[in-house]
């Protein structure tokens, strides 16, 4: 009897030994489960924050980034005489072009869904041959989107410019950076219209015949007080025509008489 009672005490001693050991095992079970769950979170949880440059990545994907103007028409006018054999755009112009931030790498990592080209020159050619200097940059700029068709396709509607988009390509539109460059004429203007300006602004750094530029605000005596009758009846054809009145550059009380009268 002592044998079998120092034998039960045996056995009722080993069974909380063995019941510890299924406890630290499932604690270590828990802890490799843990530890391995945080492993996987992590890195997914890093993978959901969005950054706002991610953020703004992923609209530029999505909806095209129109930019509004770009010189790089003008730039080839001064310091290349429209020569466009001597510049490719295709290459990062950083180091052989400096004057310029314009080429296509950088404007394909910038994802511009969109440019508008601004048609320039210099205040100086008005009464003389603004017209025909104007002219000249707008077929610049249809000759250098003609000659990288793989990178640019020419709109002149929205539609256009989601059309290139979905292509892979950037729309490209023609502004008209100053009033001069009708030489006060109606037709001029149609004409503009029907080689593809889409907007054009009223005036640059100089006063027209019909609009007062930024100069005249704060005179005592403006040499129109705005836009002359002929001036209004400018902006509304460019409101029949459907081309955007830009207001950059022109006087206080040109850009109130253009939105009164726009329609």
């Amino acid at each position: 009897m002592p044998g079998r009672l120092y034998e039960k005490q045996d056995v009722t001693f080993e069974r909380p030994s063995s019941r510890g050991k299924f406890v630290v095992g499932g604690v270590l079970i828990v802890i490799v489960v843990a530890v391995i769950a945080v492993a996987i979170a992590v890195p997914l949880a890093v993978q959901r924050r969005e950054t706002t440059s991610d953020i703004a990545r992923r609209l530029m994907e999505e909806v095209p980034l129109v930019d509004g103007h770009n010189d790089w028409p003008w730039q080839l006018a001064k310091y290349n005489g429209d020569q466009l054999s001597q510049i490719n755009l295709g290459n990062d112009l950083r180091t052989v072009y400096p004057i310029s931030h314009t080429d296509i790498p950088r404007l394909r990592t910038g994802m511009v869904g969109a440019q508008f080209w601004a048609a320039y020159v210099t205040c100086d050619a008005q009464y003389k041959d603004s017209l025909r200097r104007h002219l000249g940059q707008v077929d610049v700029i249809k000759r250098f989107v003609e000659k990288y068709p793989d990178v640019f396709q020419f709109v002149t509607t929205a539609d256009g410019i989601w059309e290139a988009f979905r292509a892979g390509k950037i729309g490209s539109l023609i502004g008209m950076e100053g009033g001069h460059a009708l030489d006060s004429s109606m037709a001029s203007l149609r004409m503009f219209y029907d080689l593809g300006v889409r907007y054009m602004t009223v005036t640059h750094s100089c006063t027209t015949p019909w609009a007062d530029d930024w100069h005249e605000t704060g005179k005592e005596v403006p040499e129109h007080n705005g836009l002359t009758d002929y001036g209004k009846l400018v902006i509304k054809e460019m409101n029949r025509l459907g081309m955007l009145v830009d207001l950059a550059h022109v006087s206080f009380k040109t850009m109130h008489d253009a939105l009164d009268v726009t329609e």
